[in-house]
């Protein structure tokens, strides 16, 4: 589980982020973020009802975001507020897969720093 002191917790946060934040598309994807005034990091994600009927599938794709994100919270960039938005073509993806492609947002969006290593989504 991704430690309290990294998650956004803050409806009227989240609002703010998504009418305010900068953004970043993926097919699977949509990633929200913006600086924030506090030391740390903070991530939420969203898996809404359009992208699957059952919460079932929607609360595993949301546990695999999580999953992913609490192996980068230590390298990310101190300071933003994240929203991971799934999009129905993420249920397509594996683990391994999900990873690379939220890594890859990540460094794009300047999010992650590398700390000159090779990081990669080891499967379970």
């Amino acid at each position: 589980m991704l430690p309290k002191i990294y998650r956004l917790h803050s409806d009227k946060e989240i609002k703010d982020l998504v009418r305010t934040g900068q953004t970043f598309f993926l097919p699977e994807f949509v990633i929200k973020y913006r600086k924030n005034r506090e030391k740390n990091t903070k991530v939420a994600f969203v898996v809404s009802t359009k992208v699957e009927k059952r919460a079932v599938i929607r609360n595993k794709l949301a546990r695999r975001l999580r999953e992913v994100i609490q192996r980068y919270i230590k390298n990310m960039v101190p300071g933003y507020s994240v929203l991971i938005i799934a999009k129905k073509r993420a249920l397509e993806l594996d683990f391994m897969t999900i990873g690379r492609q939220i890594l890859f947002a990540l460094n794009k969006s300047r999010l992650y720093r590398d700390n000159n290593e090779k990081t990669t989504v080891k499967s379970k």
